[in-house]
């Protein structure tokens, strides 16, 4: 795969391992000629990596103005991609094969960052999670996959969220820094019109000890696919 260049705010909300993770689980789910959402997109990570074998046709929907604007530049050399800033709840969209999201997950009450960048991408009062669920299953087609990642210890919440909105969860993979510690993250596949039983995959074990670069040897496979490089600029 070629090296993906993707350009970020010097300060501000920016992509991490999450991301990487997220776009690896989902790979499997996406078929050639899948029209996908990535819903929240920040700099367009997920979405361009999910897009990246097949040059599916792909939607990156982002509300803040900086990060639309980093994903117009990250893109630019993707044909089939389309950048929209706007509020997903309000927006009028297509109609999709996969809808892909790394929606913030901190509940309404809790504190929020004073960047307001950090804030929307963080915290569920910018984007409630039943809301969130609900709009998504009137974009996917019948048969479609909603596929994010949330905190691990809201998975319950999650999971309500999901079969509240009629999205049955089919796949699931926990993410956990070290094989003796628990999971931090839920990456999570649900579909529509779907009466599949859910599959619990093998756990994602991160790091084998704390040294930060010490990472397994499946994480460093992921990072070695995703072939991204970060480029902080300044932006408004």
């Amino acid at each position: 795969m070629a090296l993906l260049r993707l350009y970020q705010p010097l300060k501000g909300y920016a992509y991490n391992s999450d991301s990487l993770f997220l776009a690896h689980f989902a790979r499997p789910f996406i078929k050639k000629h899948a029209k996908l959402l990535d819903v929240g997109a920040g700099c367009g990570v997920v979405g361009l990596l999910c897009a990246r074998e097949w040059n599916n046709p792909l939607d990156l929907l982002e509300i803040d103005p900086n990060l639309a604007f980093c994903a117009q530049k990250n893109s630019a050399h993707a044909p089939h991609a389309r950048v929209i800033c706007a509020n997903f709840l309000q927006a009028s969209l297509d109609t999709y094969d996969c809808i892909l999201s790394n929606p913030p997950y901190y509940p309404h009450n809790s504190p929020q960052s004073p960047n307001p960048q950090i804030a929307r991408a963080t915290n569920q009062s910018f984007l409630p999670l039943d809301e969130l669920c609900a709009k998504v299953y009137s974009l996917l087609k019948p048969q479609g996959y909603f596929i994010l990642c949330y905190h691990a210890s809201l998975s319950d919440a999650l999971l309500f969220a999901l079969q509240n909105a009629k999205l049955n969860p089919v796949s699931l993979r926990f993410v956990h820094p070290f094989a003796h510690k628990k999971a931090s993250l839920v990456l999570c596949c649900a579909r529509k019109s779907s009466k599949s039983l859910l599959e619990i995959q093998a756990p994602l074990i991160t790091h084998n000890s704390k040294d930060q670069r010490d990472v397994t040897s499946e994480v460093a496979s992921i990072y070695a696919c995703a072939q991204t490089y970060s480029i902080k600029a300044q932006i408004g």
